[in-house]
């Protein structure tokens, strides 16, 4: 099964068309998670790996936003710990994904979609997988880094598309606005983020 999931991201990553997620399609929702659990786990082993390249920009933040200097080294110790790390992501990995694609399957049935949950789950595990794992790898290159990953983060939400239309019987402009749907909410919640991170900084520096 897993080579068989691996033929299916292959596919639909280096062929991105509603006709290779159909082509690939199959209703189960068990391994999507156990797909996305592994690059979870692969994601968790790099973390631990490449920890010490991010430890001075993560106490720079902690510092920035006014944590206490003991608080700062139990968060750089987290962070370096591969087993926390491994542990850790696969629990968020099964909620969130979880809770992701539940979110999408509402949103496509709300659209008149008829396609079943594991189908859909299926579909997007097959480049969200992959995508996560090369995500964690191209973050800690400096400064082209980040212009990969804006790169990766947008071929995720045209795959998204995709797969929501093949995963959901649905028509392409009925798929188009889930997926502009997902990405208000997203960039809503980046917004959010980033607010209260610099409302906590701001709160940190102010602190005598």
């Amino acid at each position: 099964m897993i080579q068989e999931m691996v033929n299916g991201s292959i596919a639909v990553l280096s062929r991105p068309s509603v006709q290779s997620f159909e082509q690939h399609e199959r209703d189960n929702l068990v391994w999507a998670l156990i797909y996305a659990v592994i690059a979870s786990v692969i994601n968790g082993i790099l973390a631990a790996i490449t920890a010490p390249l991010r430890v001075g920009e993560l106490r720079t933040q902690l510092e920035t936003q006014g944590v206490p200097p003991d608080a700062i080294e139990a968060a750089i110790a987290q962070q370096s710990n591969p087993i926390i790390a491994i542990f850790g992501g696969i629990f968020g990995t099964i909620i969130g994904s979880l809770i992701i694609w539940g979110f999408i399957y509402l949103l496509g049935r709300a659209f008149g979609g008829t396609g079943s949950f594991g189908e859909l789950a299926w579909g997007i595990s097959l480049f969200s997988s992959p995508l996560a794992v090369a995500q964690s790898i191209v973050s800690v290159i400096p400064l082209v880094g980040n212009i990969l990953l804006l790169g990766l983060s947008i071929y995720g939400v045209y795959l998204t598309y995709l797969a929501i239309q093949s995963g959901m019987n649905l028509p392409s402009q009925k798929a188009l606005y889930i997926a502009i749907i997902l990405l208000v909410i997203t960039l809503l919640f980046l917004c959010v983020t980033v607010g209260l991170a610099v409302i906590v900084g701001l709160i940190g520096g102010l602190a005598p």
